[in-house]
This record gives structure tokens, C-alpha cells and sequence, in this order.
């Protein structure tokens, strides 16, 4: 396993994603791009809102994105939007009162599709059809609108399936996020902080749950039964699941504020003891490490 860090100014940090040649960085101070070749970071908003902090809680990138694509941030109000690779950018509220967007995905067909969900603190999932360009909100069936993770299906374009974390509980959509119904869990209501799909969940229907007071859950029939997994003790605010080098399944977890990994095995193994505030994944069989200091750092796998 080898690291490396990027360095960034102290300032929380909320979400992670990567592109072929940078990572962007979503923290409490606006959105950060972190060349590959260089590690230095740039504030995206500084032509947009240059004396103005715009906390970021989530950031999404159009499939395939490089230099020049587009970027959907998730904002206090709705989302900011750019179609240039952040070097402009375009505020788009959603209805009043203006909702916590904590969460963002792009439908896999984005390019040609246009579909974008978001899920908001409070005010439940807004849907977009136009790129990003406009938002209208699909809580029918959705009884609970406090939605803190969404997953879209790797076939979203052929399956129509979602699936979105609440304060209580998991609900699925099996047609694009117009419609939501509730799962069952195993006690009961519970919170749902974070949600992963198996890379190959068109063949083995596995979904990952992270619930805030009772661990990790694990699915094998699209979220119809959950089973309890073994993970350390602790709240689980994020899960990744991705294939590592050898081509087997890995899990990666945050749990309170320390990172875990497991394989095959079902052993987890610490690799970061503190200061974790964001678990993702990496390209090339990576994971994507944000810190309490603001710097990413990169495990590979």
C-alpha cells in the first residue's frame, strides 16, 4: 500500500471526486481543483464569489470528465452549475425556503441523458433533466425528506434504479427518481449516512448500507433483505465499495472519524486512526482520504 498527500489550506472538508487530472475538493470555503501534476489547489469560485466563502457540501462530475466539462456543486439553496470545467459558474436556487443540498449524482449517461439527482437536507430529492440547467422536486412515496446519500445503478440508463439514505431508513426508486419506496430494514427505522452499490450490481443486485447506530448492512437482492455485517464499532458515515488490483471486491469505511478497509476476509484494517472527515474512491484502485486539516490523501489499494 503506498500514500502520497495533497496539501491544502485547514478548512473542513465535505466531499471528494476525482477526474483523470485533478481532484476537486468540496470544503466549507468553496470548491477546490488540485492539478495532477502540481498538487497545488485553486478556489473555483474565486471569479464567481472572490470576498465570499460558499460552503460546498457535495460535488458530482459529468462521466468521463476532464478539463472543460461539467461540475454540479451542492450549495446552501440549490446548486451552482458549470459548463467550462469550473472556470465560470451559474447559482441555480431551488424553491423557497432554500434547501441544504447534501448530496449529488449523475446519471452514468449524463452526456446524453441530462439526469442529475440531488438530496437535501429537510426538503427531500430534487430531479434534473437538462444537465443540471433546472430542478423540480420528486418526493412522491418519499416519506421521510431529511436524504443524506444517494446511489445510482451502474445501468441507471436501461434500470431506472436509485436508492437514497434518510434519517429513517433506505428508499429505492425503480423509475429514475419520480417515484420512492421505503425498504425494510432489520430494527426499525435507523439512519442512513451513506450508501454504496457493488461495481458489478447488474449481476450480484448487492447494495452497502452505513447506518449511524447500528454498522454496516449489506443487501444481495437490491435492498428487498438486509443482513449485518461485522465492521468496527462506531458511527459509519461513509462505505465504498470498489474493485481493487487483484480484482476482488474491497470495502472502505469511515467510522467516527478513522478509516477502515476489509477484502474477501471480512478483517478490517485501520489506515487512518483520526482526523477523517471523507471516505471515496480513486481512480486506478485508490481511495480518496479527506482530513480534519483539509488535505486529501491518497491510498492505493
Amino acid at each position: 500500500m503506498s500514500e502520497r498527500d495533497h496539501t491544502v489550506a485547514a478548512d473542513r472538508t465535505h466531499a471528494v471526486v476525482e477526474s483523470m487530472s485533478a481532484l476537486y475538493v468540496a470544503r466549507q470555503s468553496g470548491l477546490y481543483r488540485h492539478k495532477r501534476e502540481d498538487g497545488v489547489g485553486r478556489n473555483l469560485y474565486q471569479s464567481w464569489q472572490p470576498d465570499q466563502a460558499v460552503a460546498t457540501m457535495a460535488v458530482a462530475l459529468s462521466p468521463d470528465y476532464d478539463a472543460d466539462g461539467i461540475i454540479v456543486a451542492g450549495i446552501n439553496g440549490g446548486v451552482a452549475r458549470s459548463i467550462d470545467g469550473g472556470e465560470h459558474w451559474e447559482a441555480l436556487p431551488f424553491r423557497s425556503p432554500p434547501p441544504l443540498v447534501t448530496c449529488l449524482a449523475l446519471s452514468p449517461s449524463f452526456t446524453t441523458d441530462g439526469i442529475a439527482l440531488a438530496g437535501a437536507f429537510e426538503d427531500g430529492v430534487f430531479r434534473s433533466e437538462d444537465g443540471g440547467r433546472s430542478w423540480r422536486a420528486f418526493n412522491f412515496g418519499l416519506f421521510d425528506h431529511n436524504v443524506f446519500c444517494l446511489a445510482l445503478s451502474p445501468r441507471f440508463a436501461e434500470d431506472k434504479l436509485a436508492f437514497v439514505g434518510t434519517s429513517s431508513g433506505i428508499y429505492r426508486s425503480e423509475n429514475g427518481g419520480r417515484f420512492w419506496r421505503d425498504l425494510p430494514m432489520p430494527r426499525g427505522d435507523e439512519t442512513v449516512l451513506s450508501l454504496a452499490l457493488s461495481p458489478q450490481y447488474n449481476i450480484d443486485s448487492t447494495v452497502f448500507a452505513g447506518a449511524e447506530a447500528h454498522g454496516l448492512l449489506r443487501s444481495s437482492d437490491g435492498g428487498a433483505s438486509w443482513q449485518r455485517l461485522n465492521a468496527p464499532a462506531g458511527e459509519l458515515n461513509a462505505v465504498v465499495a470498489l474493485t481493487a488490483a487483484d480484482g476482488n471486491l474491497r470495502l472502505a469505511a469511515q467510522i467516527d472519524e478513522s478509516a477502515y478497509v476489509s477484502g474477501d476476509d471480512g478483517v478490517w484494517r485501520e489506515i487512518a486512526a483520526a482526523d477523517v472527515h471523507v471516505v471515496a474512491a480513486g481512480r486506478n484502485e485508490s481511495l480518496l482520504l479527506g482530513l480534519a486539516d483539509g488535505s486529501v490523501r491518497r491510498v492505493t489499494l
